[in-house]
């Protein structure tokens, strides 16, 4: 079998797991990178107001890119990670193009308001593939919504090309670590423990959005961390702090899984279906608000003995998905 795929190279990204996916399953694996494609479109545009302005001919000169770059491609399988800039048009041509099924699935919320999650020709493209998988069951009835063809729910897991438990000596040195982008939730959220716990961040431009004389301000500030990177922030502190953006407030995310899967006691907002995929107070451990954020700090830092039990107890429960 030959699959496809169509999704972007980045450290740590989904598209590399796929990949890694299929080919332990003995299957032929070839991968474009839309992003690469997009880039190769774009001219040097620094205004911001006026990229907007140019999207439209953007995109389409870079469905046109795509479409010629995969002219001759041979597949049984056309996988595609995200998709946002695709046109329906774009996936019945590289349906034409390959002979191959197209199939979709979307990491974010394709609903969303938000630019960055939003799908450029409108949700109605997802009934231009011939199955969509979300990582989220709440939406759904919102690709139904949109007449998808097919919907199946397909949550993350750990990848173990990335994700294992930090094979090294460490001591924590902080309370608390969180390794992700910084929003104003996740700031609030750790401005709360900053006032009274020793507190890392690993991500990219995270100081740029942390208000200069908050608690938070304070923080010690790291790079962006993948894969065995990864592994090493979390051990650098006793909890691992997972806080959940918006889109993923009903849901997951790809932390759920990857905190547990590199060895780490993990505390992660609580949502519906976090609590149906791990058991709470065995596998990880969950917070509401600020107020019971603290107090589950609180009571589980001084235990070392019982922090670890939940950290094996989690890397045991994603260890094979």
């Amino acid at each position: 079998m030959r699959v496809l795929i169509l999704g972007e190279r980045a450290p740590g990204g989904l598209m590399g797991s796929f990949a890694r996916g299929f080919v332990d399953l003995a299957i032929d694996v070839e991968t474009f990178c839309l992003a690469s494609a997009y880039a190769a479109t774009l001219p040097a545009i620094r205004s911001r107001p006026l990229r907007r302005v140019a999207e439209p001919v953007l995109l389409a000169a870079f469905n046109e890119h795509v479409i010629r770059a995969l002219q001759g491609r041979v597949a049984d399988l056309v996988f595609v990670i995200k998709g946002q800039r695709l046109s329906a048009e774009t996936v019945d041509r590289v349906r034409e193009a390959t002979g191959a099924p197209v199939v979709n699935f979307y990491p974010d919320d394709p609903f969303s308001p938000e630019r960055s999650n939003r799908l450029a020709y409108g949700p109605n493209v997802l009934a231009a593939y011939d199955v969509c998988f979300t990582f989220a069951r709440h939406l759904i009835p919102r690709y139904e919504q949109a007449h998808a063809r097919g919907t199946h729910y397909l949550p993350f897991a750990r990848d173990p090309g990335l994700h294992s438990p930090f094979r090294g000596t460490s001591h924590p040195k902080f309370d608390v670590v969180f390794v992700g982008n910084l929003d104003a939730d996740r700031v609030r959220v750790l401005d709360a423990l900053a006032v009274d716990h020793r507190v890392a961040v690993f991500g990219e431009r995270t100081t740029a959005v942390v208000p200069k004389g908050s608690a938070l301000a304070r923080a010690t500030f790291g790079p962006a961390a993948y894969g065995a990177d990864l592994s090493h922030a979390l051990a650098t502190a006793a909890i691992s702090l997972n806080v959940m953006r918006p889109q993923n407030a009903q849901s997951h995310n790809m932390r759920s899984y990857e905190s547990p899967a590199c060895g780490a006691f993990t505390l992660s907002q609580r949502t519906p279906e976090l609590t149906e995929l791990f058991a709470e107070g065995e596998e990880i451990v969950c917070f509401g608000d600020e107020a019971e954020l603290r107090d589950v700090v609180t009571r589980w830092l001084p235990d070392e003995a019982g922090r670890a039990a939940v950290a094996a107890a989690g890397f045991d429960r994603v260890r094979d998905d």
